[in-house]
């Protein structure tokens, strides 16, 4: 009896085609949109997560807390206490000006550091020349390695920086000249997003010569890398009791990526329980769709409901038949709508670099199939129940 009501529900569904994928529409848009938001934000976490990882598990980025009126800018004294540890100290101050080559010209981050960055900052890596020196940095060299977005900006991609020489002027009107020694490789993946820029980098002690307004030996923030061997949490304490003791805890703060990672799941999970929610709005509206769409159903074959009832047929049989009606076209839809977003999803994967691989959890299809079912059941009861209550003499009589 059960095969034969579904089979009967198949040809109740197929003899009215239009009607039956207008009905769909709304349970495959909530169950695709459940499983891709759910699956997306897997996935995404995945492969953000593993890159920044990768490039940066074992690095603090120690920052002066602006916040707070008493805090003072990090000094040279601060980097040699912490220079005890196992751990390279990058030292680093930036400002902000104009470069020009010939008839080009870009705003511009200049970065003052030492010939030590290519090791403490693990992203960064040459695309050509050279970076500079410690004997560029005694010398106060007037030499400046470009990012990857400020070679571009200037020489485009038929002319070879290398060698040549740019003019960077700065807010008072003064203006200095430096001769390129290197270009850097772009960033790519999810990191690029914010790590690519319009920057270039000179020797500390060519920035303190050259920047006008620029204090000596004082930082706003310490990028620091721990060795890979070392305990990067126990790192992190050593460095707090460290700053602690000479600053105070309030004048200061300490970013990981640990941190960055923890509010970008926050953020991943508040925006798949909005995405959906709206996937369950439209598992609701396919509902009602359906649940318009049995009654109809049970209007039109009112004859037949009579006719089978006064042939034997039970309460329970009759509200059998319209309660599987109402589900398969749930399952119908679910199993659609999974496929759909299956499909989306290598799509989306293959189109951006830095996600890696499709993460699609057996536990959220099944959800999203499992609701769509109970959607069907749910919205499918009252029907098939009127259905089941209808007495033969009356529906016999139905025109």
């Amino acid at each position: 009896m059960l095969l034969e009501n579904v089979k009967t529900a198949l040809e109740a569904l197929f003899g009215n085609r239009l009607r039956s994928v207008l009905t769909l529409l709304g349970v495959v848009i909530g169950v695709f949109a459940v499983t891709t938001t759910i699956s997306m934000g897997a996935i995404a976490t995945a492969g953000i997560t593993s890159e920044l990882q990768d490039f940066g598990s074992q690095s603090l980025f120690v920052v002066v807390d602006f916040d707070n009126p008493q805090a003072q800018r990090f000094n040279d004294d601060d980097i040699e206490a912490l220079s005890r540890l196992p751990i390279d100290i990058l030292q680093q101050q930036s400002t902000g000006g104009e470069i020009r080559f010939e008839e080009e010209s870009s705003s511009i981050s200049l970065n003052g550091t030492t010939a030590n960055a290519a090791e403490v900052d693990r992203t960064l890596e040459l695309d050509r020349g050279r970076y500079f020196s410690q004997a560029d940095e005694k010398n106060a060299a007037p030499v400046i390695v470009l990012s990857s977005d400020a070679s571009q900006e200037l020489f485009g991609d038929t002319v070879d920086p290398v060698g040549k020489e740019v003019a960077v002027s700065f807010g008072d009107g003064s203006r200095v000249f430096y001769t390129v020694i290197g270009v850097k490789k772009r960033i790519g993946g999810a990191l690029g997003a914010f790590a690519n820029d319009v920057s270039g980098d000179i020797p500390l002690t060519t920035f303190y010569n050259d920047v006008p307004g620029v204090t000596r030996g004082e930082y706003d923030f310490l990028p620091i890398t721990i060795d890979l061997d070392r305990n990067a949490n126990d790192i992190e304490a050593q460095v707090r009791a460290i700053l602690d003791r000479r600053r105070g805890s309030d004048t200061y703060t300490i970013q990981t990526i640990e941190g960055a990672l923890s509010l970008f799941n926050t953020i991943t999970r508040i925006l798949q329980a909005v995405l959906g929610g709206i996937g369950a709005i439209s598992l609701l509206v396919g509902g009602i769709g359906i649940l318009n769409i049995m009654l109809v159903s049970v209007t039109e074959r009112t004859r037949e409901i009579g006719l089978r009832k006064a042939l034997g047929a039970k309460r329970g049989t009759i509200l059998q038949q319209f309660l599987i009606e109402a589900v398969v076209l749930t399952v119908i839809g679910g199993l659609i709508g999974v496929l759909l977003s299956i499909g989306v999803l290598y799509l989306i994967v293959a189109a951006v670099p830095f996600l890696d691989r499709v993460i699609i959890s057996p536990a959220v299809i099944l959800m999203a199939f499992g609701v769509s079912v109970i959607t069907g059941v749910i919205f499918g009861v009252w029907p098939a129940s009127r259905a089941a209550n209808l007495s033969p003499i009356e529906a016999l009589r139905y025109e």
